[in-house]
């Protein structure tokens, strides 16, 4: 049995901007695990605030709310937090969550005074959840990071960040009451056609997400998001492992980024990447869904291979 080895997040990521950052950004799913929130996309990174100074993420859930993330090596220190609650109260995010080796007991302190403020005052008020974070691997395999939260919003206040989030569609008739004509037919058609084939689908809040057998605990993978307002939700980390820990190796080479972006219009960078408002239109439907039915093929050709041929990690 391999032996378990702790360690500090200098020795697995050396440079804190330009290691550890965007390695938050591709475990995001991770890190709201960790605190109980679906973290699905990470907005910006490195946002540059009006007195010159850098937020390290702008996260986003699914109806679009934001959360602020700093994260820093060794002991938080007062920058990393005020700079973040002031950013958290400009942008009136949904909450602030600092990611350090380290917290000084005065932060803990803070940070239940503001979660219990949060209570009295939900509109207006910061959950704040500080997050301890070490470099975990098993003997000499890769680095992995663990999350720990030590500070959350008490049982009530996170009841009331529940119950500010607007529930799940629960049909296409809802989907189509906030759409406009030219994206519900759109939608209309890529759904009916993935039904047709076999394929899954469930609703979010403001989204329908189209899934496919494929390799994971679940044995469901996401093919992409459609929302309301006609963006397209494209989870290139997820294609790369990101959630189940396996690669689909068709769904991870130049070739197929390259046309990904072609068609979608993304830039390259994106781990998970949406579209403009109003781009699934009725003449883009059969694009789409050709992209649907490649991601869909490559994950039940993953899942066809034998267990001990598929990628592993920690």
């Amino acid at each position: 049995m391999g032996r378990l080895v702790f360690g500090r997040l200098t020795e697995a990521w050396r440079g804190e901007a330009t290691d550890f950052t965007p390695l938050l950004v591709d475990r995001l799913d991770q890190l709201g695990e960790a605190i109980g929130v679906e973290l699905t996309a990470a907005g910006e990174a490195e946002v540059l605030t009006t007195g010159g100074r850098r937020i390290d993420i702008v996260a986003q859930v699914a109806d679009g709310s934001e959360f602020v993330i700093e994260n820093q090596y060794g002991r938080a220190d007062h920058d990393h937090l005020t700079r973040g609650l002031a950013y958290a109260v400009a942008r009136r995010a949904r909450g602030l969550i600092v990611v350090a080796e380290e917290h000084k007991d005065e932060f803990r302190a803070l940070a239940e005074y503001l979660n219990d403020l949060a209570v009295l005052d939900s509109a207006r008020g910061i959950s704040v959840w500080l997050v301890e974070a070490r470099a975990v691997r098993v003997d000499e395999s890769a680095w992995a990071p663990l999350f720990t939260a030590v500070i959350e919003p008490n049982d009530f206040a996170a009841e009331v960040e529940r119950t500010r989030q607007p529930g799940n569609l629960s049909s296409l008739d809802e989907f189509e009451r906030l759409s406009s004509a030219e994206v519900w037919n759109a939608v209309r058609q890529v759904v009916a056609e993935w039904d047709a084939a076999g394929q899954r689908r469930r609703f979010g809040p403001n989204q329908v997400v189209l899934e496919a057998r494929g390799p994971a605990k679940s044995r469901v993978r996401t093919v992409v998001v459609l929302y309301t307002d006609g963006r397209v939700l494209v989870p290139f980390g997820s294609y790369g492992g990101m959630n189940s820990g396996i690669p689909i190796e068709a769904l991870v080479t130049a070739d197929f980024r390259r046309r990904a972006d072609q068609l979608f219009g993304f830039n390259g960078s994106e781990q998970l990447a949406r579209t403009s408002p109003g781009w699934l239109r009725p003449e883009r439907v059969q694009e789409l869904l050709a992209f649907c039915q490649e991601v869909a093929g490559a994950y039940r050709d993953q899942l066809s291979r034998p267990v001990q041929e598929r990628p592993v990690s920690l």
